[in-house]
Protein backbone atom coordinates (compact mmCIF):
# COMPACT_ATOMS: atom_id res chain seq x y z
CA UNK A 1 0.00 0.00 0.00
CA UNK A 2 1.84 3.53 -1.26
CA UNK A 3 -0.46 5.83 0.40
CA UNK A 4 1.32 5.78 4.06
CA UNK A 5 4.93 6.19 4.82
CA UNK A 6 6.31 6.46 8.12
CA UNK A 7 9.16 8.18 8.90
CA UNK A 8 11.75 7.40 11.78
CA UNK A 9 13.84 9.85 13.79
CA UNK A 10 15.52 7.97 16.18
CA UNK A 11 14.58 8.68 19.96
CA UNK A 12 11.64 10.29 18.78
CA UNK A 13 7.74 8.86 18.15
CA UNK A 14 7.25 7.84 14.39
CA UNK A 15 4.95 10.28 12.39
CA UNK A 16 2.54 8.97 9.62
CA UNK A 17 2.17 11.14 6.18
CA UNK A 18 -0.42 10.35 3.92
CA UNK A 19 0.15 10.80 0.25
CA UNK A 20 -3.21 11.75 -1.35
CA UNK A 21 -3.41 12.86 -5.11
CA UNK A 22 -5.07 16.34 -5.66
CA UNK A 23 -7.86 15.35 -8.51
CA UNK A 24 -8.53 19.50 -8.92
CA UNK A 25 -5.05 19.69 -10.46
CA UNK A 26 -5.10 17.15 -12.65
CA UNK A 27 -8.57 17.48 -14.36
CA UNK A 28 -7.73 21.19 -14.74
CA UNK A 29 -4.19 20.43 -16.56
CA UNK A 30 -6.21 17.75 -18.46
CA UNK A 31 -8.23 20.51 -19.47
CA UNK A 32 -5.69 23.21 -20.28
CA UNK A 33 -3.56 20.29 -22.35
CA UNK A 34 -6.83 19.99 -24.56
CA UNK A 35 -7.48 23.40 -24.98
CA UNK A 36 -3.93 23.82 -25.76
CA UNK A 37 -4.05 21.02 -28.73
CA UNK A 38 -7.24 22.85 -30.26
CA UNK A 39 -5.82 25.95 -30.77
CA UNK A 40 -2.60 24.05 -31.82
CA UNK A 41 -5.14 22.31 -34.61
CA UNK A 42 -7.00 25.56 -35.13
CA UNK A 43 -3.64 27.23 -36.20
CA UNK A 44 -2.52 24.98 -38.45
CA UNK A 45 -5.87 25.15 -39.89
CA UNK A 46 -5.17 28.55 -40.77
CA UNK A 47 -2.08 28.04 -42.24
CA UNK A 48 -2.99 25.46 -44.44
CA UNK A 49 -5.66 27.31 -45.99
CA UNK A 50 -3.42 30.75 -46.32
CA UNK A 51 -1.45 28.61 -48.49
CA UNK A 52 -4.42 27.73 -50.33
CA UNK A 53 -4.73 31.02 -52.57
CA UNK A 54 -2.10 33.62 -50.72
CA UNK A 55 -4.31 34.62 -48.36
CA UNK A 56 -1.94 36.12 -45.85
CA UNK A 57 -4.31 37.67 -44.11
CA UNK A 58 -5.28 34.15 -42.22
CA UNK A 59 -1.35 34.30 -40.76
CA UNK A 60 -1.89 36.79 -38.02
CA UNK A 61 -4.66 34.59 -36.14
CA UNK A 62 -2.99 31.20 -36.82
CA UNK A 63 0.10 33.17 -35.15
CA UNK A 64 -2.39 33.87 -32.58
CA UNK A 65 -3.63 30.50 -31.81
CA UNK A 66 0.01 29.17 -31.80
CA UNK A 67 0.65 31.59 -28.88
CA UNK A 68 -2.65 30.76 -26.80
CA UNK A 69 -1.48 26.92 -27.45
CA UNK A 70 2.08 27.23 -26.13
Amino acid sequence: NCSYFKHFTPGQSSEIFEVTTQKEYSISAAAIAIFSVGFAIIGTICVLFSFQKKRDYLLKPASMFYTFAG
